[in-house]
């Protein structure tokens, strides 16, 4: 009976062992879930003396802010215009407490206002200049939030071709990108999302994208380019567009062109206005069969189409050297 005893008391005390490491594994877990977490740093121009990095004591610039950031690191950023070239780190993300009273204005046009590397964001910011306005290099999943992007000397936004990881994809949504001297956004090969933007008067196309794209665009006002709305190219793409608004470019409201590799394209839901040539027109750049358009370039029955001068899905135009 006592050897009985022993082995409930010895059971019992593994048992009480077993709970309480449980207990402190489920104490234990949230400290680590916050330890992953971001931790933030503050930035005001109107700073002086004392400059940690804290509310009460933020870094006058997004430079002194980025030296001192690592992955996992948020950058809130005061009112104020900060006349700089920012390289975003792996990991950081910059949140503008007002987006038009938050103004990147690059130091130097040579170079982009704001470059983006990966897992980075930037939110509710104004760039202003730079050789581009926004650079998303290679190896990189960034994310453009609520921005206004205007003035660059090339394209407003420029993405670096490197392939259809999802783990490198760009989401651009709800931002203003405008009177940039190229395109609004230019894409290598690359999978992409483009929603509920405004992308207008810019000096060339307001999207230009590579052959190979992947995206989604969705939800967007694409107006007075100074050529075409888009410029797509069809080979290898896999391309939706629905609900954008297309209207007053200088050239084509979508321009596409296909040198015949597989690809596909759709255009749904979508109002072409008013633009100087044809709503869509179909640039066939090699010898094949012209009726393969047909079922690579779809459009749906809920499109709009108003006023385009030339008409509204041109014949396809073989332009062979």
């Amino acid at each position: 009976m006592a050897q009985v005893s022993l082995r409930i008391n010895k059971f019992m005390k593994i048992k009480l062992i077993a709970v309480t490491i449980v207990a402190l594994i489920m104490l234990a877990t949230p400290l680590f879930t916050f330890s992953s977490h971001s931790h933030n740093i503050y930035v005001d121009d109107s700073a002086s003396g004392t400059q940690d990095g804290s509310t009460e004591h933020p870094y006058k610039t997004i430079g002194d802010a980025m030296d001192h950031a690592d992955e996992n690191t948020q950058i809130h950023v005061a009112k104020g215009t900060y006349n700089e070239n920012i390289k975003i780190k792996k990991g950081v993300e910059i949140y503008g407490s007002d987006q038009e009273d938050v103004v990147i204005d690059a130091h130097s046009d040579s170079k982009p206002a704001v470059e983006m590397n990966g897992d980075t964001l930037i939110n509710k910011v104004t760039i202003k200049g730079g050789q581009d306005g926004i650079k998303v290099n290679n190896k990189a999943k960034a994310s453009i939030i609520k921005c206004t992007v205007k003035n660059a000397d090339d394209d407003g936004i420029h993405i670096v071709s490197d392939g259809l990881d999802k783990d490198k994809m760009v989401s651009i949504s709800e931002s203003l990108i405008e009177k940039n001297n190229r395109a609004g956004i230019y894409s290598g090969k690359r999978r992409l999302s483009i929603t509920d933007n405004e992308i207008r008067e810019n000096g060339s196309d307001g999207i230009v994208f590579e052959s190979g794209i992947s995206a989604w665009i969705a939800g967007n006002k694409i107006a007075h380019n100074m050529k075409s709305g888009m410029r797509l190219i069809l080979d290898g793409a896999n391309i939706w567009t629905k609900s954008n608004t297309i209207r007053d470019n200088r050239r084509e409201g979508i321009e596409v062109n296909w040198s015949g590799a597989a690809g596909r394209i759709d255009i749904a839901k979508t109002k072409f206005w008013n633009n100087e040539r044809f709503a869509v027109a179909r640039v066939q750049r090699a010898n094949f069969d012209s009726n393969r358009w047909n079922s690579s370039l779809t459009f749906d029955n809920r499109n709009q189409f108003v006023g385009s001068k030339l008409g509204d899905i041109s014949k396809v135009f073989v332009i062979t050297r």
